[in-house]
């Protein structure tokens, strides 16, 4: 009996010992997790999951070097508009693997693409609001004729639990009072705004309101929205006032920026257009220095761009969002977050972080955008779900 005991206590110290073997081991790899810059380390890989963190080494079945390259969670857009299925492929060798989808028509495709882009390599994971919440005739019914509006038939509670069934990530709620070429068009009352927010907070939803203006996001943001999917827009609103972050900030919303498209071409507008952009549209310094102050007042900045047909593409343009924020005087390390972890943080979903038991979605570099955010173009590879192409 005695024998036995001191060979099963030899068995157990063997065991113990033993080290755990990772089924894929990054190396001696630069670190930003989302949220911070974790220096060297080595990333143990099991399945489609992060298993470790270590600054040890640790073993596995299959090693890659890492020395000298730089890693991150994959990027997220937190605004699009992905009409084809191929929308959810173009961003994903320049590394964004994250697509929030801020309305469709037809929320049973998205529904699908939700789930076929969850396990699939080679495609951008995609959450969606289907329907924003809006009125007969209001933005976006002009694109989405088909879409469930409140209005007399159909109350505020019965609209909200109709998104809950269909099953959407967030509630997204539109209100326009001015739009391009000063179209407007009727939309939600403020009151039916705030009866919007508390529904779906009650049922434990996020929302996020579509809203452009200083006027709009002052009269909302008490009702404790989440965030605003825009920053604001227009020439005639400047200079901002103090009161308007502090607005924001106290209610504590965060801003999806949408302002990189004020660094694109606008050339292939017609004459009229171009000129009415020029004239009410706020341009590249004028959003780099509200960008600016949305930092510095505390309020969370979230990288999304407005991605649609025969706008922001899915793919490159993602990168003026995030110019945008190098001209407004962000630290580099500032840029990243609002690229990766501050969504994780604002939308509560398991994106944008590389951290023990997240999904291994991530970029290697072969430059640090700490010291370069140009850097991010510079991809090795690109691994979702613990895969790579």
């Amino acid at each position: 009996m005695k024998k036995l005991l001191i060979l099963l206590t030899l068995a157990l110290i063997h065991n113990c010992s033993k080290p755990i073997v990772y089924d894929l081991v990054i190396s001696d790899v630069h670190l930003f997790n989302g949220n911070e810059d974790l220096g060297v380390m080595n990333v143990g890989i099991n399945d489609d999951s992060i298993a470790a963190i270590s600054i040890e080494s640790i073993e596995g079945d299959s090693v890659i070097k890492g020395t000298g390259k730089f890693m991150i969670p994959g990027l997220v857009n937190a605004h699009v508009h992905a009409n084809q299925i191929e929308d959810l492929q173009k961003g994903y060798l320049y590394g964004i693997l994250t697509l929030l989808n801020m309305h469709t028509g037809l929320e049973e495709r998205e529904t699908h693409w939700k789930a076929v882009s969850q396990d699939s390599v080679g495609f951008s994971s995609l959450y969606g609001a289907g329907h924003a919440a809006t009125v007969p005739d209001g933005h976006p019914t002009q694109f989405s004729p088909d879409m469930e509006t409140i209005n007399d038939s159909i109350s505020i509670t019965s609209w909200v639990d109709h998104r809950i069934a269909s099953g959407v990530d967030y509630i997204k709620v539109i209100h326009q009072n001015r739009g391009f070429m000063d179209d407007q068009g009727p939309s939600l009352t403020y009151q039916q705004i705030k009866e919007i927010i508390d529904y779906a907070h009650k049922k434990e939803l996020k929302v996020v309101v579509h809203a452009t203006t200083v006027e709009e996001m002052s009269k909302i943001a008490p009702f404790r929205p989440d965030g605003f999917v825009h920053m604001i827009d227009f020439k005639d609103e400047l200079p901002v006032s103090d009161a308007y972050f502090s607005l924001l900030k106290d209610n504590g919303v965060f801003i999806v920026t949408t302002g990189g498209i004020s660094l694109k071409s606008m050339d292939n507008l017609p004459p009229f257009m171009l000129d009415w952009v020029d004239k009410n549209f706020l341009d590249s310094d004028e959003r780099a220095e509200i960008i600016k102050r949305y930092y510095e007042e505390g309020i969370l900045i979230v990288t999304g761009t407005d991605a649609q047909e025969g706008q922001m593409n899915f793919a490159e343009d993602y990168f003026l969002e995030l110019q945008l924020y190098e001209k407004a005087g962000l630290p580099n390390i500032e840029i990243l977050k609002a690229a990766t972890g501050n969504a994780r943080k604002a939308f509560d979903l398991p994106i944008g972080i590389l951290a023990v038991g997240s999904k291994a979605d991530f970029v290697l570099l072969d430059e640090n955008p700490l010291e370069d955010i140009s850097n991010l173009s510079k991809i090795s590879q690109v691994w979702k779900n613990g895969k790579t192409k």
